[in-house]
């Protein structure tokens, strides 16, 4: 029999889906998501948006094989109606990012990792249902 000696880790990913109207920056997610400025959680809400916006930089999704961001990419990975929404908002001019977060990054990055979310408004869309535990 082996035993583990030492740092022992059950991470959780979540892969992410984001369609948005502007390109994607730290300032703009924090604004899309509910961050307030000079808020108790401000802290932590640029934090996630950090940890997001790292997750889009990897280039990679976890436990999917996908090398660009398309119709069937979000099929795949998404679900038909994320990918009838992306490609609708694609020919309007809209940005489509992908990447993942863990449950090892910070405190509302876990949170955001290890819950289903899914923001839809008219000028940004966030898919964050795909889980992994």
């Amino acid at each position: 029999m082996l035993f583990r000696d030492g740092f022992v880790t059950n991470s959780s990913s979540t892969n992410f889906l984001i369609i948005s109207k502007k390109n994607l920056t730290p300032e703009y997610l924090f604004d899309r998501l509910g961050f307030v400025k000079d808020s108790p959680l401000e802290e932590y809400g640029r934090e996630l948006c950090r940890d997001i916006i790292d997750g889009i930089d990897r280039g990679t999704l976890r436990w999917f094989d996908i090398s660009e961001i398309n119709f069937e990419s979000v099929k795949e990975v998404f679900g038909e109606k994320s990918a009838r929404l992306y490609a609708d908002k694609i020919k309007k001019g809209f940005h489509a990012y992908m990447g993942y977060t863990s449950s090892d990054q910070g405190m509302l990055t876990v949170l955001f990792t290890t819950d289903y979310m899914e923001i839809e408004e008219e000028d940004f869309y966030l898919n964050g249902l795909n889980c992994t535990w």
